[in-house]
């Protein structure tokens, strides 16, 4: 009878035994499930994360599109831009999205500049004309942007970058362009965009912006006028940029302010030098749509006929080409002129 009791009982251990081993193994087998789970998900997530077109985020100074293009093969095509950045002001910095603020604040300083060169001329609209409208397309690095902007029926500047990453040879576009800008890298606040070769830093100091200025003279010999490319850093600082801005007079260079940032010291500076200043008033596309790039041209159309002239800045997207196809209607309005014609009508030289 003992025995049968003592069998009882180690029956009953060993069943319990049983019971906690199969507990144990369906949870290890739940945890690896689940692991498995969580791995398939994030793999997942990644895969539809990494091949996406990186769009920019808009966060008060900058907006910048990044876009990355490959061939089937996984190559990048060297016909494309793989690089395609712009910052523009914060929203409260765009007042008269351009100079209408600007002039106002700075109506002394601009006319002290323009007294010490000869009158500029009158504007077309004071003699009876249309006002004049000044088109620049920055960012110009690929002969078949050039090609696309040529073919527009309109007087566009193209604003050519010195040689990059992009395009070793872009300087070679001016060739034997008779009308055409320098689009100059200067330090922005992003971090990305400063990685643009060869861009000027605040802190690169005075020697290396003289060395910078002649490179840029030898690369474009027949050159004259120059925009900056981001440089919300640099032109709000007035040390750089008046070092700058006489290395650029020196080398037979005119500025023209991008104006990147409504802290701009560049009236500042040309009032020091006894130049006039000369800006852009509008950003065509900073949203790059159709009907967006449309409005902005109205609005650069707008300020031309109020005040008899007008900059606009646009990139050579696709959405600025087509909205440029299909603006006829509105720069009837205007006269469209490049930038050196412009520049001389006003100013004589």
């Amino acid at each position: 009878m003992a025995k049968k009791k003592r069998g009882s009982a180690k029956r009953r251990v060993n069943a319990r035994r049983l019971q906690q081993k199969k507990k144990t193994q369906r949870r290890l087998a739940l945890s690896i499930l689940g692991f498995l789970g969580l791995s398939t998900l994030l793999g997942f997530a990644f895969l539809l994360g990494g091949g996406a077109q990186k769009i920019s985020k808009v966060s008060g100074r900058k907006a910048e599109v990044v876009k990355e293009k490959r061939t089937s093969e996984g190559k990048k095509n060297p016909h494309e831009t793989v690089v395609v950045a712009e910052e523009y002001p914060k929203e409260d910095e765009k007042v008269g999205f351009g100079l209408e603020d600007l002039i106002r604040r700075t109506k002394k300083a601009r006319q002290e500049a323009v007294d010490t060169n000869a009158h500029p001329a009158a504007s077309i609209s004071e003699r009876g004309g249309k006002p004049q409208l000044v088109l620049i397309i920055d960012d110009v690095s690929q002969a078949r942007q050039l090609k696309e902007i040529q073919a527009l029926p309109y007087r566009i500047t193209p604003s050519i970058f010195p040689p990059s990453q992009i395009s070793a040879h872009s300087n070679l576009l001016a060739g034997d362009l008779k009308h055409f800008m320098i689009h100059l890298p200067l330090e922005s606040g992003s971090a990305r965009m400063n990685r643009f070769a060869k861009t000027l830093f605040v802190d690169d100091g005075p020697e290396k912006f003289a060395v910078r200025v002649k490179e840029i003279r030898r690369l474009f010999p027949t050159g004259r006028y120059v925009n900056n490319h981001t440089g919300s850093v640099f032109t709000s600082n007035y040390g750089a940029m008046s070092h700058l801005y006489g290395d650029l007079l020196r080398e037979g260079f005119v500025f023209l302010d991008s104006r990147t940032t409504g802290k701009s010291v560049v009236p500042k500076v040309a009032a020091d030098y006894r130049r006039p200043y000369v800006a852009r008033d509008v950003f065509i596309d900073n949203v790059q749509e159709r009907g967006a790039i449309l409005s902005q041209l109205k609005r650069a159309v707008r300020i031309a006929r109020k005040r008899g002239y007008a900059i606009a800045i646009g990139h050579p997207h696709k959405a600025t080409m087509d909205a440029l196809r299909h603006a006829g209607k509105i720069l009837s309005q205007v006269r469209t002129v490049y930038f050196d014609e412009f520049y001389r009508s006003r100013f004589g030289k």
